[in-house]
């Protein structure tokens, strides 16, 4: 069942769609379909909430339908009990069912840190041509690189604390200091936004919710056809922030630098892990550039 919501001239449109396990996914669209679609995936724990100020951005609207869903066992998706069902075959067929059920095909995928790591599976599993394009916004190219992408502090502090089953504290107090961190300046932001960034950290089980980064999806991940997107001229441009708490850019360029003839990397000196919702227009307008030349629009 779909429902749309008029926001200024471009109405949203928000849709469960059903996986090929039966999972439902949860997905809104944004602007004029027969556009070239950019697809927004999100990070590790959060929802596609952290998209709702760029689905709306005329700018990019001007040429691009806009797409953004939940992951599997985030937001408002559903969130399977096992970790086998975390696949990368699952998460590939996540991310094509939601682009078929709104007629997109060949999108540029976008991906936000743990985010990133779809388009390996997605390509893995349809085809080195399945994607126009890839863009990495502070993110990991795919999972087995997590070691040297991921800092030190995310390794060692937050996983295993907001993972943890007998500590509640432990666990509400890692996930405002997750929240907190993704910024670098948290006290500018809006209450409502960050509040509704924090309550997307706790929809999850503890259990659950390293399933999307843990081995039940990383050891059935394969980057060949990742890399053979980039020898066959798929274009990636990798958005780094120079003060990003979560990834190390430079460790995200040098897994894939050599092996991408099409590769293009901007990196915000001051930029936080969010710096395309801090600096929005810098962001955008990087965006904006590439999937131009991407698209030829």
């Amino acid at each position: 069942m779909a429902s749309a919501v008029l926001h200024a001239t471009f109405s949203l449109t928000e849709r469960y769609v059903s996986s090929s396990d039966g999972t439902q996914i949860f997905a809104q669209a944004v602007g004029q379909p027969h556009l070239p679609t950019l697809v927004f995936v999100h990070g590790f724990a959060l929802s596609a909430l952290v998209w709702a100020h760029i689905l709306h951005d005329t700018n990019l609207l001007r040429y691009f339908h806009l797409l953004a869903y939940d992951l599997r066992g985030h937001g408002r998706s559903g969130k399977p009990a096992k970790e086998a069902d975390y696949s990368s075959k699952l998460g590939a067929d996540d991310f094509v069912a939601v682009t078929k059920a709104f007629n997109v095909t060949k999108p540029l995928f976008i991906g936000w840190s743990l985010g990133g790591t779809y388009a390996s599976d997605v390509l893995q599993h349809y085809g080195p041509d399945a994607l126009s394009g890839i863009i990495w916004t502070a993110g990991l190219p795919y999972l087995a690189v997590s070691p040297v992408v991921l800092t030190p502090w995310v390794q060692n502090t937050v996983l295993p604390a907001i993972s943890s089953v007998d500590n509640a504290t432990l666990g509400l107090s890692i996930r405002q200091e997750f929240t907190n961190a993704l910024f670098n300046h948290p006290e500018k932001v809006p209450i409502g936004v960050l509040w509704s960034w924090l309550g997307s950290t706790t929809l999850q089980d503890p259990v659950k919710i390293t399933f999307p980064a843990g081995p039940g999806r990383g050891n059935t991940q394969d980057p060949t056809n990742l890399f053979e997107a980039g020898n066959m001229g798929v274009p990636l441009l990798i958005i780094n922030g120079g003060a990003d708490r979560f990834v190390i850019g430079e460790e995200t360029v040098k897994a894939v630098k050599g092996k991408w003839k099409d590769l293009t990397v901007y990196t915000a000196k001051n930029g936080s892990h969010v710096f395309f919702y801090e600096e929005k227009e810098e962001y955008v307008a990087q965006v904006l550039q590439f999937a131009r030349r991407v698209f030829k629009v």
